[in-house]
Formats: structure tokens, sequence, C-alpha cells
């Protein structure tokens, strides 16, 4: 029996994102005899930045070929009525009124379409056909995810199926201005499954779109195990975030909460992986209210030099002030080496922050002062409950977010067969 997967992504492998395939392509690549990757809205000269195994095959449209022909794809659905078949009562009664929300319904069918169109294209040459099983795989649960419902019936293999997972922006409408995401009643009524990559995305949906629980489904990402480090108890208390500076990741909030342990006299390291155009205005609030401690910002990194760097230093803590998170990887990683966290009770994050277990949960709306206490709680803790802290960290990171463990399973809840 063979069986292909086509996976559908935004710019993996090339550029910068979506880092997370990289630990999930390995254990797709032993479950399918064939892997086709189409990156979906690349550079128009993209650049491979990451290796993929020999079974798999890699192609790109380019961003600036899709952006080329919306205009005309979407003046295609005027006037906006039945939107070509695609929106129900539910979806029509969801935008009337609203001119934004009518665009951004037209915008969203008219890029899945011309997706869809330009895989089409790519695909031609492999006959699925030759194929006992074809899974459609959108890694967003978004317009590709559209272009991966159309895919299914244009596939003439014997079995066929269309999934996505469902991350944070493309599961939560109330993360975006209109409080308003298209096609979700079509898209759910359409693909065979949704993975949330959380029990809170899972809870999220069900509860909007009860009658369609069943296809619905939590399935965790993962990490690699690097193994763990220990801290001595020697030198400052070292603290890490990771992030891109944007401002729902309130990173400025963590450097306030830092400059009012000044008199804390704690021994204090921050180190912040991430880049973002706040970075320069981060650096100079450093400047000016942290020099009583050190700090480090590293900018962009591959995340293996993060890897690297965990495998090397002795963290004491993991640090996260997101106003809305899915489930943050990034506190997944620095679990896996035992670092706890101090992070914003938002999404799926207490399923990984357990408060007093793995962590502690602060408010979504904290003040300085909040986080501030927090940090100089931890880092007052008695070595052995820091120790407790660290080994019930490595205890949940491979029970629950192991990433040889969780994408292997995943890999056989997707076959088609």
């Amino acid at each position: 029996m063979k069986d292909c997967l086509v996976l559908l992504t935004k710019t993996f492998p090339f550029d910068k994102g979506e880092e997370f395939i990289e630990d999930e392509l390995p254990l797709l690549v032993k479950a399918f005899d064939q892997v086709i990757i189409v990156a979906t809205s690349t550079a128009d000269n993209p650049v491979q930045t990451r290796s993929v195994p020999e079974n798999v095959c890699v192609h790109n449209i380019r961003a600036s070929k899709v952006k080329r022909s919306l205009a005309g794809a979407v003046a295609r659905q005027f006037p906006f009525k039945d939107y070509k078949g695609y929106s129900g009562k539910d979806e029509r009664n969801a935008v009337k009124g609203s001119l934004k929300k009518n665009l951004y319904l037209s915008y969203f069918i008219a890029k899945s379409e011309i997706v869809y169109d330009e895989t089409v294209k790519i695909l031609a040459p492999y006959s699925l056909q030759q194929y006992d099983g074809v899974t459609f795989y959108s890694y967003w649960f978004y317009d590709i995810a559209m272009a991966a419902v159309r895919l299914k019936r244009y596939c003439q293999a014997k079995a066929k199926l269309a999934v996505c997972r469902a991350h944070g922006y493309d599961l939560y409408a109330y993360r975006n201005s209109m409080n308003y995401l298209p096609l979700r009643h079509y898209l759910l009524k359409n693909i065979d499954k949704v993975y949330t990559c959380s029990q809170d995305g899972n809870d999220y949906l069900t509860g909007l779109y009860p009658q369609y629980a069943g296809k619905i489904q939590t399935a965790y990402l993962g990490t690699r195990d690097y193994g763990t480090t220990e801290s001595d108890g020697t030198g400052p208390f070292q603290i890490v975030s990771c992030c891109h500076i944007v401002p729902l990741k309130r990173v400025d909030l963590l450097a306030k909460s830092l400059s009012l342990l000044n008199s804390s006299g704690l021994a204090l390291k921050w180190t912040h992986f991430g880049g973002g155009d706040a970075l320069e205005e981060l650096k100079k609030y450093a400047e000016e209210n942290l020099r009583f401690m050190e700090y480090d910002f590293r900018g962009e990194v591959k995340n293996s030099d993060l890897m690297a760097y965990y495998q090397n230093t002795p963290v004491d803590l993991f640090v996260n002030t997101s106003s809305t998170e899915g489930l943050p990887v990034s506190i997944m990683e620095a679990c896996s080496f035992g670092i706890p966290a101090i992070a914003t009770d938002v999404g799926g994050t207490g399923e990984i922050v357990r408060d007093g277990e793995t962590g502690f949960l602060i408010e979504a709306d904290f003040t300085p002062d909040k986080l501030a206490s927090a940090i100089r709680s931890v880092a007052e803790l008695p070595a052995e409950e820091r120790k407790k802290l660290r080994e019930n960290c490595r205890s949940v990171f491979l029970s629950t977010f192991c990433a040889q463990d969780n994408f292997a399973a995943f890999a056989q809840q997707i076959k088609p067969l």
C-alpha cells in the first residue's frame, strides 16, 4: 500500500518560520511513501534554509504571484451575495452590515482558490491516482485549509483525507480586530479533521461549533529531547525570554518588572532571544533602567543556537508575558530542559505551566510589580523546591510534549488508510 502526503505550509522549508515542522517532518516521512511540500507564500527568490529527507519533494508559490491575481479573483465574486456558494446563512449573518468583513471573506476565498489552482499545476506530474491513499495536510486552519479541502475533491486516489492543524491566530477569532474568521462552518463541514495544538483551543472550537465536535481533536506539538542542565547555585539568577518583540508579547513589561528589582539584592541576568522593530527601544530602556543587573539581547537566532544555549547555560527561569497565546513552543523548549516558567494565563499556556508544579501563572492583565514579585519569589525559593520544579518540568515534557512521541502518533493518525 502506497501513501502520499501533500503538506501545505506558508514558507517552510524556505526562509524563516514554521520551525516546528523541522521536528515533525522526519516522522511524517517514516509514515508516508512520498511527501510533497508546497510552500504557499514565499519570496520571489526564496532560499531553502532547512534540509528535507530524500523522499520529500519541495515546491513553492510566490506571494507576489498570488497578490497580482487577488484583485481579479475578488472582483469575480461581486456582488457579494453567495460568495461562489461557500457561505451559508451563518456566514452571511456574520458579515452582514460590515464592508470590512465582506472584503475579508472575499479575500480569504480568492486567496484559497489561487493557492488551489497553483497547487493543482504543481501536483499534476505526480499522478496522485497511483497512490492507494493521499492526505492533504494544511499546517494552518486558514485559507490553505480551504485549498486542502478542494484538493481532496480533485484527487483521484482511492482513499483521501483533508486535515489541518489549528494554532492561534488561525483559531481564536477574538485575536483579530474584527472578532471574525472566515468560513469556519464551511471548513469544519468539509474537512475530515482539525487538530488543535492545545486543549484550550479544542474547548474553544467545540464550544462555538458543537455540531462538529467529532472532527476536532487535540494534537500537541512537541520539541526534541536535548537533555537537561542544572544550576550549580553560583553566579546570577538566569532569566530567559524568547519571542519576536511585538506589542502582544509585551517584552517591555518584563523589562519594567525587572527594573523594580533594583533594590532586591538579587544578582540577576536576563537574556532575550528574538528581534523586532522595538528591539532598539528595549535596549535603550535597559541601558537607562537595568544597570544594576546583567542583560543580553541576542536578537534573531537559529533554533539550533537557542538549543545549544540551553544545553550550555544553567537557566533558572523562563518568562512569557504574552497577552494572547495558543500553546507556546518556546515554553515547551524551556520545559524540556527542566526550566520552570512564569507565564500569563492565556490560551493553552496553563496546560504546560502548571501553577506551582512546573512554574507559576500570572493574570493576563498583570502589572509590573506583580511580575517582579513572582520573579523574586522564584529566585528566593529554597534549593530543594527549585530542584523539584525542574524535575516536574522534565516529567511533564516527557509525558506530554516530547516531539518524537507526539509527531509519530500524529503521522499515523493522518494516514488515509
